[in-house]
């Protein structure tokens, strides 16, 4: 009798972690999106902080290059060895194209490029 009540419980409880596991699994790629999102937010206005504070409402530079792309690029490092944890690669990847592509779009302003007719 109290082994067939162990046995029961055994199994409940492997069940519900495997139920735990999956649902983890599913929700996996909406999760990714979100860190995703809030990562790219959090990067543009870190990015906007640093232009402003340390560039004097320029683009901050080293030398030539803007220092927003740099940082950029140093956060797309890791997305090469993240394979196996699809959310922090989301996050490093979307925190590292949107820096890179901040940085582009604030040297074309400074280029003064011409607007265009729509």
């Amino acid at each position: 009798m109290a082994s067939s009540l162990l046995v029961r419980a055994k199994n409940t409880i492997e069940r519900a972690k495997a139920r735990g596991i999956r649902a983890a699994r599913e929700n996996a790629k909406t999760t990714a999106l979100v860190v995703g999102g809030l990562a790219g937010s959090g990067t543009a206005v870190a990015a906007a902080l640093a232009d402003q504070k340390m560039g004097a409402g320029q683009q901050w530079k080293v030398g030539p290059v803007p220092a927003v792309a740099i940082g950029g690029a140093a956060l797309l490092a890791p997305v090469f060895f993240l394979g196996k944890q699809p959310v922090l690669q989301a996050g490093f990847a979307s925190a590292g194209f949107t820096a890179i592509n901040l940085s582009l779009y604030r040297y074309l302003v400074e280029e003064g490029i011409e607007p265009g007719e729509p």
